[in-house]
C-alpha cells in the first residue's frame, strides 16, 4: 500500500509539463519544505555531529522501529522480490539505485538489504527533508540517513566522510539518481551521474532496480486506487579498472539508465515514451 499526499492533483500536473519538456529531474511535488539554507546546514550538521550519541543511537532505535513497522503495514503483505539471486556477486558494498516515485517506496529496498544479509540500508536524503513535520520529520532526521545540500564545503567534507562509513561497514546505499520523487510515476527517468561518480571513486558496484507498479481494485483515498509494488533487481554495473572515474561515471549512468528503460519495456510491454497519459500514475483514476 501507498499513501496518498495532499496536492496530488498539482503534483500531477507538474509532472506532466515537465515530462513533456524534458525536465526529468526537476521537482514536482507542490508543498515541499522550503527553508533558509544556512538554518538548513546548521540542522545537517547538528545530525552529523550527534550520530555517535546515545541520545541519538536512542532516537535512530524508536526511527527504525517506526519504519520497521510501516514496512510490515503497508509493504511485507503485498510487494515482492525478484532477482535477488544477481546480489551473489556483490561481496562488500554497493550503491542501490531505484526509481523514486513515493516517499515510503524504500520500505521494500530496506527489506531486500535485510533478505541479503546486509542489515541496516542508508539512504542518501535531500536535505530538505530533514525540515518536515511530524513523525515523518522525526523519522527522516533520526534514521539512517546521508543527507544531501547544495552545500560545497559540506559535500567535500561532512558528506564524504559519511559516504566513506557507509561504505567501509559493507552497507548498501540507496541513492536516486532522478534526484526528485515524482508520484506513483511508472517510468524510469534519465539521472544524474554523482551516484556513479561515487561508485567509481571508491571502486564499488552500483546494483540497478526497478519498481513495478500494479494497481489493486481497492480504492483508498482521493481517488486513488492501491499499488502493490514488486522489486526487480537487475544485473549490478561494476566500474572498469582501466577507465578513470569520470567515464566510469559517464558509462555506469547510461548502463543504469539503460537497464532500467529494459526492465520498464519488460515489465508493461510497451516502448518506454515520455508522452504523458493517465496510465503513467500508478492507481489515479482521473
Amino acid at each position: 500500500m501507498l499513501l496518498v499526499t495532499p496536492g496530488r492533483d498539482k503534483a500531477i500536473e507538474n509532472i506532466r509539463l515537465c515530462a513533456a519538456e524534458g525536465r526529468f529531474n526537476d521537482k514536482t511535488e507542490p508543498y515541499d519544505p522550503k527553508t533558509d539554507p544556512a538554518i538548513l546546514k546548521e540542522n545537517i550538521l547538528r545530525y552529523v555531529k550527534d550520530l555517535d550519541t546515545p541520545g541519538f543511537k536512542i532516537r535512530n532505535a524508536i526511527a527504525r522501529a517506526v519504519v520497521d513497522k510501516w514496512i510490515r503495514q503497508w509493504s511485507d503483505g503485498v510487494n515482492r522480490i525478484k532477482g535477488m539471486e544477481k546480489l551473489s556477486s556483490v561481496k562488500g558494498a554497493a550503491f542501490i539505485t531505484c526509481n523514486h516515485f513515493n516517499p515510503f517506496d524504500n520500505g521494500i529496498i530496506r527489506t531486500m538489504a535485510k533478505q541479503a544479509g546486509r542489515g541496516r540500508l542508508w539512504a542518501v536524503s535531500q536535505g530538505t527533508n530533514f525540515m518536515m513535520d511530524g513523525l515523518n520529520g522525526f523519522v527522516l532526521r533520526n534514521i539512517d540517513v546521508i543527507p544531501l545540500i547544495g552545500d560545497p564545503s559540506y559535500m567535500n567534507g561532512e558528506f564524504r566522510e559519511l559516504m566513506g562509513r557507509a561504505v567501509d561497514q559493507g552497507r548498501f546505499i540507496l541513492i536516486y539518481p532522478e534526484q526528485e520523487m515524482w508520484f506513483n510515476y511508472r517510468k524510469p527517468r534519465p539521472g544524474k551521474r554523482g551516484a556513479f561518480l561515487f561508485a567509481a571513486e571508491y571502486g564499488i558496484p552500483v546494483v540497478p532496480c526497478f519498481m513495478e507498479m500494479i494497481d489493486l481494485p481497492e480504492v483508498i483515498q482521493q481517488g486513488f486506487h492501491d499499488v502493490k509494488l514488486v522489486l526487480h533487481i537487475l544485473d549490478p554495473i561494476f566500474p572498469d579498472p582501466s577507465k578513470n572515474s569520470r567515464q566510469n561515471s559517464f558509462d555506469m549512468c547510461e548502463a543504469d539508465y539503460l537497464a532500467k528503460k529494459a526492465a520498464y519495456e519488460s515489465v508493461y510491454g510497451i516502448p518506454l515514451d515520455y508522452t504523458f497519459t493517465p496510465r503513467d500514475i500508478a492507481g489515479w483514476i482521473p
